[in-house]
């Protein structure tokens, strides 16, 4: 869905127009809600000239997940501090795979950089931001919101579980 698609669903159920550029801050508080469970990966080489040296992350990571070295073997003598330097124990360059939230969209038209199941989670956001935004105590505002939460969960736990099949173990 697209931010404008967004909105109409917004809009449907609260019988009212909702502006676009408030649709647009809901929506961006929604992906700024939704996080790190966006489950959105990525990765960048980083060189760094010396041992130990601290290098500079991107300020959009999160959480780094794996690195690997230059011949792309896993690489676990690393240290991370803060969300914003990482330190490698031998100079070199590194590929750094990392978790990172999701980019505010800066028009209506664009669509939310997060998996299509979010997407309805959106709409219970702006639904409810906009329900709350005159009356922060309004029931169906609150209703939503608590909604939005528990799906947004719902969505994070769906797509984080492994789809891969789990090696066993056997004793002989």
């Amino acid at each position: 869905m697209t931010g404008i698609e967004i909105k109409i669903a917004a809009d449907a159920y609260i019988d009212e127009a909702i502006d676009d550029p408030d649709a647009l801050r809901a929506i961006n508080r929604a992906l700024s809600i939704i996080g790190d469970m966006a489950l959105i990966d990525e990765d960048i080489t980083i060189t760094s000239t010396s041992d130990r040296e601290w290098v500079q992350l991107p300020p959009e990571i999160t959480n780094v997940v794996e690195v690997e070295d230059s011949l792309g073997r896993t690489y676990e003598r690393f240290r991370v501090r803060g969300n914003d330097l990482i330190s490698f124990d031998k100079a070199g360059a590194y590929k750094v795979y990392y978790r990172r939230i999701p980019r505010p969209m800066t028009g209506i038209l664009e669509t939310p950089e997060v998996h299509p199941a979010y997407h309805q989670c959106i709409v219970t956001y702006v639904i409810a931001w906009w329900k709350l935004k005159d009356d922060d105590e309004n029931p169906d505002g609150i209703r939503n919101m608590e909604q939005f939460k528990e799906d947004v969960l719902r969505v994070f736990s769906s797509l984080r579980r492994r789809r891969t099949p789990r090696e066993v173990t056997v004793f002989r």
